[in-house]
């Protein structure tokens, strides 16, 4: 799981901090921001393997940020958090799959390494 690339979009600076050390702890490689427009700016195509993705923001929502990470790489993973599964009826229409991609709040650490590296080992698969 070494040198997995991982994206963090969460306007909370301590849940973006936590999740950052907590990840950098077990070898990934973490970007993290908490202005979802910086994080669209800054991002390029091939260059994550996964992003964590709030769907709640006040710059940007992320069903908004979901939408136009995939237009820059449609082949990125893309996890949603959340706490609220209102967002996600309007994501499962075109993503029937989305729950596997999907952390629910409050988060575990352990629950969060363990869907990382999982979606991650997917993904190269």
């Amino acid at each position: 799981m070494s040198k997995a690339r991982i994206l963090i979009i969460d306007d909370d600076p301590d849940i973006n901090n936590l999740f950052k050390i907590y990840l950098e702890h077990y070898g990934f490689q973490v970007d993290a921001y908490t202005n979802p427009i910086d994080a669209l700016y800054y991002f390029k195509k091939g260059k994550y393997d996964l992003i964590l993705l709030d769907l709640k923001m006040p710059q940007r929502d992320g069903i908004t940020m979901f939408q136009a990470l995939k237009k820059i790489d449609d082949e990125v993973s893309i996890c949603l958090i959340t706490a609220d599964t209102s967002f996600l009826a309007q994501l499962k229409e075109k993503n029937p799959n989305i729950e596997k991609y999907v952390i629910y709040k409050p988060i575990f650490l352990k629950n969060l390494k363990e869907k990382v590296e999982a979606l991650v080992l997917e993904r190269r698969m």
